[in-house]
């Protein structure tokens, strides 16, 4: 279940709830960081203003669906639909909006599975854009990344219209030039069929909810907070990237839905810009016990396939014109996300 104090956030962003009355929403990777959100923060919008939507939410196990949602799956507004994104999808009625949040976005997924994680997005998303053709869909929203923009050198931040050099001759590229085949493919659909679409570029979005097993750095921080164990950094912990709260951004992602004009927007959070050196020792003091310690090693140990360059930051004009303030700062971010998993295991 979604934090009511998460869901809250998630409502100070000044979405056009009205857009939704009357409307079935599809929301695909229904269990994962993003999807959840999406299903609660629809779920309270149509209670709090009886909106009569219809909220179907697709995942791939039953048994999650029921873990994350609980009891909300007895309400009469709330579907499952539970089957892999990469099968046709069939639903009887009629869909007005889907929200794509589905595929394989880690670091284990790309250095154990690089092949499903690129027929993953590729296979998902030409089967939401053929059940939006069927279903004569007004919009589709689709979650991307920073990481289309490839190698980005100018220290100016990237803007929706830029696009960097990105080599695509090695597995790990398996993931941005799925995603940016992914983005081509809803601008072929519109074209040619006239889906409209939306699109957001998120960097490093984490919360409640997240997976600890999937390689990513700050996650495997939070893990050895949580079972009490040294952080140990592989390199030097230089790198710089922004980390934006979950709650903060499905809050920009249900705007850009509701009130964007243009086809994509940045979504980042530039207060929270942070070394890995750095975001370790901030995690590591948030142990309530005081004992994980940032340690040193060389990197010969590296085996998962992480980002082979800098990635750049992100300009995020284009959605803050349309009313966006991120609220959650880093210290509280990691410690509400700490938090969530401490609580669960006790």
């Amino acid at each position: 279940m979604v934090e009511q104090r998460d869901i809250d956030i998630i409502f100070k962003s000044p979405i056009e709830w009205e857009c939704f009355r009357n409307k079935t929403v599809l929301v695909t990777g229904a269990t994962g960081r993003l999807g959840m959100y999406i299903v609660e923060a629809l779920n309270k919008a149509d209670i709090d203003w009886n909106l009569n939507m219809t909220i179907i939410a697709l995942a791939r196990s039953a048994k999650k669906l029921k873990q994350v949602f609980g009891e909300s799956l007895n309400l009469p507004n709330i579907h499952t639909l539970v089957q892999d994104i990469t099968q046709k999808i069939c639903w009887e009625n009629e869909i007005n909006y889907i929200f794509h949040t589905a595929g394989a976005a880690s670091p284990m997924d790309f250095t154990d599975n690089p092949v499903g994680t690129l027929w993953g997005h590729i296979q998902g998303t030409r089967n939401v854009l053929e059940l939006a053709r069927e279903k004569k869909a007004e919009k589709v929203m689709y979650m991307s990344t920073v990481e289309v923009y490839g190698e980005w050198k100018s220290e100016e931040g990237i803007k929706e219209d830029d696009m960097g050099v990105m080599r695509c001759d090695n597995a790990r590229a398996c993931y941005p030039e799925a995603k940016r085949m992914c983005e081509t493919m809803f601008a072929s659909y519109e074209a040619q069929y006239g889906i409209p679409y939306v699109g957001v570029r998120l960097c490093h979005t984490f919360g409640p909810g997240i997976s600890l097993n999937d390689g990513r750095a700050f996650a495997e921080f939070i893990k050895n907070v949580v079972e009490g164990k040294d952080i140990v950094l592989q390199t030097d912990g230089s790198a710089a990237r922004t980390y934006t709260y979950a709650a903060d951004a499905i809050g920009a992602v249900l705007l850009a839905f509701t009130k964007g004009k243009e086809h994509w927007y940045n979504i980042a959070n530039l207060n929270n810009l942070i070394s890995i050196r750095e975001l370790a020792e901030l995690i590591a003091g948030l142990d309530p016990n005081k004992k994980v310690k940032v340690i040193y090693a060389n990197d010969g140990g590296q085996k998962l396939k992480y980002l082979p360059f800098k990635l750049g930051i992100m300009n995020v004009d284009r959605i803050t014109g349309l009313g966006w303030k991120p609220r959650v700062g880093l210290e509280e971010a990691f410690r509400y996300t700490l938090e969530s998993f401490i609580q669960g295991i006790a």
